[in-house]
């Protein structure tokens, strides 16, 4: 194995580590079933460790191990059976098309918010833990940084930093899902 390739298994390997918890509950969601989804995470990270010469050139290992991840369970989904053990009804496209045209909605604006918020949701789960702390509780729930301070005993300076980082973090998380 080359210098590069074991940079790179050293890089998955903490990928794993760092936020298997999150890939896995993304999975979890969109998997027919739990087995199929932590199977879809293995397949993931096993592709990685398999291709790990090439992706050592890839700069968000993560995101490489995500897609991977995510195009694995898109092929379960197509299988028919799976839809069939999943209680899918198929309806023909113009069905489709004159009930979201009924309710109101652009499907395809629909589908973008959708999965913007699924990729929010693993880029906040994949953040480190103080900052997804300061994310969910200042930003989701609402908390004033004088309450966090007050009950985390951190210094609001500090948690303004890690909301920053944080922000950061997830702004290239969905730069990255937009290019994808």
């Amino acid at each position: 194995m080359t210098d590069k390739a074991v940079s790179a298994t050293t890089t998955i390997e903490r990928a794993y580590r760092e936020r298997r918890g999150g890939f896995l509950a993304w999975a979890k969601r969109h998997a027919p079933d739990e087995a199929s989804a932590e199977d879809a995470l293995q397949d993931a990270f096993i592709r990685a460790i398999s291709n790990a010469d090439a992706l050592s050139v890839v700069e968000d290992v993560a995101g490489w191990i995500f897609s991977a991840m995510r195009n694995r369970l898109i092929d379960l989904w197509r299988r028919k059976d799976t839809q069939i053990r999943a209680g899918a009804v198929e309806l023909p496209e113009e069905t489709i098309e004159e009930i979201v045209a009924d309710a109101g909605f652009n499907p395809h604006d629909a589908l973008v918010r959708e999965e913007l918020e699924e990729a929010l949701a693993v880029a906040v789960e994949a953040l480190p833990k103080e900052q997804r702390e300061v994310i969910q509780a200042q930003a989701l729930d609402g908390t004033a940084f004088r309450e966090l301070a007050e009950k985390t005993g951190v210094s609001i300076d500090t948690l303004m930093s890690r909301k920053r980082r944080a922000l950061r973090k997830l702004a290239a998380a969905l730069e990255y899902w937009m290019e994808d």
